[in-house]
């Protein structure tokens, strides 16, 4: 290839280039042999810097690195030596390297190695490569890596001070890079850098005092950076720098150290720091490996934010004694403590650093006597999972029984608020018996007074509570008792019609009883009232039964069979038969109303009753028959002989399983037929005459057995007749 078309085709490879058609560059360059004759002396920095160029687009640092140095023909200088620019410009490499510019955004100087190679460093390290670019880096005095290390630090520090808006990036590779140079072991011998610009050895204490006052520096412009954007202590650059600094030190040296290559292996085998391995078998570090801001350099380009999570930020605050800065912030975030929950997946990951942060806080405000907000920061600590010890248990006794009143013990809050601060105490020490005690009293004093004004909800709801806090307490159980007399007398007035009032509720009477029954001196009225609520409970259970609602039945019966305990248990299917009595009582008090529409209610409740007595044929007739004839006679002398032959009707009980049933029967039609002969209705008397003389005729055949009653004891004692009173008129007619 001859001069010219060596030429030729670098001069349109910069074309290629310039319009973005890289492959085709890279094609042209590739043709151009520099082993070869053809390419004058002045186009191979050209060549090269294309080279470059497209070596870095491609992320092949080393090679970009190789090319650069080869464009000045040359090795960067040692540090330390001031030595002027090989193309004769004004600046000096020691220059270039404190105060480099490249982070400006713009073109960099590349009048030299030095700036070249430092533009590579940072372009490299937005890309996760820092490490490579370094390895690559002719370091012929064991100071140039180093240098450059150095110069990017100070580059993206200033670039934060001018820069209008924070590229997060300059910020994460300020903390990182800084934490690096500045780190007690010293990884990158940044003394040994320091010691050869300044021509003499520094003393421990000059260096150590130097170091901080950098690191003072440091620490302030990322502070004013943070005033002047409005972050907050959880994502503040601030933060981030001394979160570096207190909690990732160790790892940090760690990480970049195995990033640089620069001294040992850490993790392929078991010799620590005396590890000989080769420096390729070194273990590349990832973002698991690595803090967060490194992690940020090891995996690619860092996206915006602080390079910390606001848990890990809440961490560092919380153990670094900055807990009033984070509640702070949190709060301004969040809203107030109080509305903080362990299980929320907002607050989960910082619950435990916020904990922490509440119960320092407490401490300090029960030191200062401030006995309400250290309840209130104890009790949200509990809610976000801490586990309050022996020393928290006295804190929160103190502030509780004090709570409420001034340095003298004297009262200064009204009694609701003492016991909101008692109940929250409690809460959190619901084992001391001093809190519940005073707790206990102040509910009572608390009830009394709603007594006083009419309001016995309160009251009852006041005295029920010092009873859970502290059972068995004397003040609280004599309160309720007097109340709930007072209650039960007007309830059984009110049930017995004594004085005209609203019916009370079955679950209002339900609690009365069940604590009157146990109640060490029983009301007098309680077992009036237990009658009447005996009397809607069965109604209540036979109306769920015939809805075929069983469960809410049992339910019902439970509920009333808890009011009086006995020794009786029973499993689930035990209820049937109690079921089926209920059905049967009620049967019987519609029987017994002087008024009611017993041809339907009464054969639903019987058979209902049969049903879950599971009884059948002749034994569920009988059963009907037990419960009907008590009621018979006083149905015909009541002048309801209609009654008696419908629900007979509609029961179908068989005649000549009972003489006395079939007789009464018969006077009933006997007195329906007289009325209806009266009415006019001469043929319906006429079949209500004969049926009446079959029964009698049947009855007559009969010969009466009296039998006791199984399922209803008591209700039925007789065979035959009724005495005198009750069954003279039947009996007349019957004879």
């Amino acid at each position: 290839m001859n001069t010219t078309d060596a030429t030729h085709m670098l001069r349109q490879a910069e074309l290629d280039y310039g319009t973005g058609n890289f492959a085709r560059t890279l094609n042209l360059l590739d043709r151009i042999s520099t082993d070869r004759p053809g390419l004058p002396e002045d186009d191979r920095a050209s060549y090269h810097a294309l080279r470059a160029l497209l070596a870095e687009r491609a992320g092949n640092w080393p090679e970009a690195v190789r090319r650069w140095l080869a464009v000045f023909g040359t090795t960067p200088p040692a540090s330390g030596e001031d030595q002027p620019c090989d193309l004769g410009c004004s600046c000096d490499v020691r220059s270039v390297l404190d105060a480099p510019d490249a982070t400006s955004g713009e073109t960099p100087c590349l009048c030299c190695p030095a700036h070249a190679l430092w533009r590579l460093v940072w372009q490299a390290a937005r890309q996760g490569a820092f490490g490579e670019v370094l390895d690559a880096v002719p370091d012929p005095s064991g100071n140039r890596r180093t240098a450059v290390v150095h110069a990017l630090a100070v580059g993206t520090l200033r670039s934060l001070a001018q820069s209008e808006k924070v590229d997060p990036a300059h910020a994460v590779f300020a903390i990182a890079v800084w934490h690096l140079l500045l780190d007690d072991e010293d990884p990158l011998r940044f003394e040994e850098l320091v010691t050869a610009r300044r021509g003499a050895p520094l003393d421990g204490k000059d260096w150590r005092s130097a170091r901080d006052t950098l690191t003072g520096r440091i620490r302030t412009a990322l502070r004013s950076l943070d005033e002047r954007d409005g972050r907050d202590v959880l994502d503040a650059w601030e933060t981030v720098w001394n979160a570096e600094e207190y909690e990732y030190t160790g790892e940090l040296v760690r990480g970049e150290r195995a990033y640089l290559r620069m001294e040992d292996c850490f993790g392929s085998c078991d010799d620590g720091p005396a590890c000989q391995c080769p420096v390729d078998t070194w273990p590349h570090p990832t973002p698991g490996t690595t803090p967060p801001c490194l992690g940020l350099l090891v995996s690619g380009r860092p996206g915006t934010g602080s390079p910390i999570t606001v848990d890990m930020a809440a961490e560092h605050l919380e153990d670094c004694g900055e807990h009033r800065a984070l509640l702070t912030a949190y709060t301004r975030r969040h809203g107030e403590p109080a509305t903080w929950q362990a299980e929320s997946d907002t607050h989960r990951a910082c619950a435990p650093y916020l904990a922490g942060a509440l119960v320092t806080r407490a401490r300090e405000r029960f030191e200062k006597l401030a006995w309400q907000d250290t309840l209130d920061d104890l009790t949200s600590a509990a809610r976000l999972g801490f586990v309050l010890d022996r020393s928290h248990h006295e804190m929160v006794r103190e502030a509780g029984l004090n709570a409420g009143r001034d340095g003298n013990g004297y009262q200064r809050a009204t009694l609701v608020q003492r016991i909101h601060w008692l109940e929250s105490a409690h809460a959190l020490a619901p084992d001391d018996a001093a809190l519940g005690k005073e707790l206990a009293a102040s509910l009572v004093r608390r009830g009394t007074e709603a007594l006083r004004r009419k309001d016995r909800s309160e009251g009852r709801a006041r005295f029920q509570r010092a009873l859970c806090v502290r059972p068995g307490d004397p003040a609280a159980q004599v309160a309720l008792d007097e109340l709930d007399t007072q209650e039960l007398a007007e309830i059984a007035d009110v049930v017995t019609g004594a004085r005209p009032g609203r019916q009370p509720g079955l679950q209002r009477v339900g609690e009365l009883l069940h604590r009157g029954f146990r109640a060490e001196h029983p009301a007098e009225d309680l077992h009036r009232v237990h009658e009447w609520y005996g009397d809607r409970m069965s109604e209540r259970i036979a109306r769920k039964a015939l809805a075929g609602k069983k469960a809410e039945a049992y339910r019902s019966l439970r509920q009333l069979e808890e009011i009086r305990p006995s020794g009786d248990e029973r499993g689930g299917h035990g209820y049937d038969g109690d079921v089926a009595r209920f059905l049967r009582d009620t049967a019987v008090r519609h029987l017994g109303a002087r008024s009611g529409d017993h041809t339907r209610q009464v054969p639903l409740l019987l058979s209902a009753a049969a049903t879950f007595a599971r009884l059948t044929g002749a034994e569920a007739e009988r059963q009907a028959l037990e419960t009907v004839l008590p009621f018979a006679a006083k149905l015909v002398d009541a002048g309801r002989p209609s009654d008696l032959i419908a629900l007979q009707t509609a029961l179908v009980i068989p005649s000549g399983r009972s003489a006395e049933y079939d007789q009464i029967l018969a006077v009933a039609y006997h007195r329906r037929a007289r009325d209806r002969r009266t009415g006019g209705d001469f043929a319906g008397a006429a079949r209500d005459e004969r049926t009446a003389a079959a029964l009698r005729m049947e009855t007559s055949q009969q010969i009466p057995l009296p039998f006791a009653s199984e399922w209803l004891p008591g209700l039925i004692d007789r065979s035959g007749p009724p005495p005198d009173g009750d069954g003279t008129p039947y009996i007349q007619e019957t004879l």
